[in-house]
């Protein structure tokens, strides 16, 4: 998959890419034969590579995609900030999770027990993952530019710094750094350029387990719908011998990769997925200790959370 887009884009740059995506956005036919004629075999593929579904899986994958991406309201969330391999990846996974919810609702008998109090509980999970529920973030997106903005120079370029990854510096930022750090511009970018490339390695162990949050998904789906038809089933004719055990050890799996995918979410909340520069790094770019960036992250990181509390008051209302 990576490969894939990657190879890809080869000949356009980042700006064309944004420019076309922004077109397609616009639902503008040019731009999105465009779109389907580049990307086309990487939708198709993407549930055969990553989570190794069959052929006739990733055809239907690939039709529920189309419809959907053609509408142009998908790509409004590409902003240029991350790649567009990371977005693109981010937007397939989520499909992939709405299209299996999808097919496995409408193929299932959905079951209901009851809780101790008496209150009902559907078999099949109908929320798939925090991050495939989001609405369009394009409101936090521009609270994060508006904020981003508003810093200080300094507490701009370190925090641009720390998130090089995802981050750019702009203008302001160079020329800040021109006038304050005792690194020539030249052997800052070759710096910046080193500490990349180590970051796109743990961003990639960090895709990994992203990955298998969505596999973990899956799985319980699988079994649950299973599960499901075997409860349905039994309604009908008497137990065969076994079938209990086996239905106590499906129910004992899904506990199971619902634990695992219950951690794995709560590690993602704490940001444990997200690449930083270490600040050896921008304390040798700035020329200060590195407790001092620490203390000036702390101090944005405040900003960015008054931000939030303003956010959600806004749209809680």
């Amino acid at each position: 998959m990576n490969s894939a887009v990657e190879q890809k884009n080869k000949g356009m740059t980042p700006s064309e890419i944004l420019s076309l995506v922004r077109r397609c956005g616009d639902r503008e036919p040019d731009a999105l034969r465009r779109f389907f004629d580049l990307y086309s075999n990487d939708i198709y593929n993407f549930p055969l590579r990553v989570f190794h579904l069959d052929e006739d899986a990733a055809s239907d994958f690939y039709l529920y995609a189309f419809e959907r991406l053609r509408t142009g309201q998908r790509f409004k969330s590409f902003q240029g900030k991350s790649s567009f391999r990371t977005w693109f990846y981010t937007v397939l996974r989520n499909m992939l999770i709405d299209w299996m919810r999808t097919v496995h609702e409408v193929k299932t008998v959905e079951k209901q027990k009851s809780d101790d109090d008496g209150r009902n509980m559907q078999w099949i999970e109908t929320v798939a993952d925090p991050e495939s529920e989001r609405a369009d973030d394009s409101i936090f997106q521009d609270r994060f530019r508006k904020t981003l903005e508003e810093l200080s120079p300094d507490l701009a370029v370190v925090f641009k710094l720390v998130f090089l990854y995802y981050l750019d510096l702009d203008d302001n930022d160079w020329a800040y750094l021109e006038q304050t750090s005792e690194v020539s511009l030249p052997d800052i970018v070759r710096k910046m350029a080193e500490v990349k490339n180590e970051l796109a390695e743990k961003a990639s162990a960090n895709q990994s387990q992203q990955d298998k949050i969505t596999s973990l998904y899956l799985s319980i789906l699988e079994l649950k719908t299973k599960h499901g038809r075997m409860l349905s089933d039994m309604e009908t004719r008497k137990l065969d011998p076994g079938e209990g055990a086996e239905i106590d050890r499906i129910e004992h799996l899904i506990e199971k990769k619902q634990n695992q995918r219950d951690r794995l979410i709560e590690k993602r909340k704490k940001g444990h997925f997200v690449v930083r520069a270490p600040y050896r790094f921008v304390s040798e770019i700035l020329g200060m200790p590195e407790g001092s960036i620490s203390v000036m992250m702390s101090r944005v990181m405040d900003s960015f959370r008054m931000d939030a509390e303003i956010r959600k008051a806004l749209l809680d209302e």
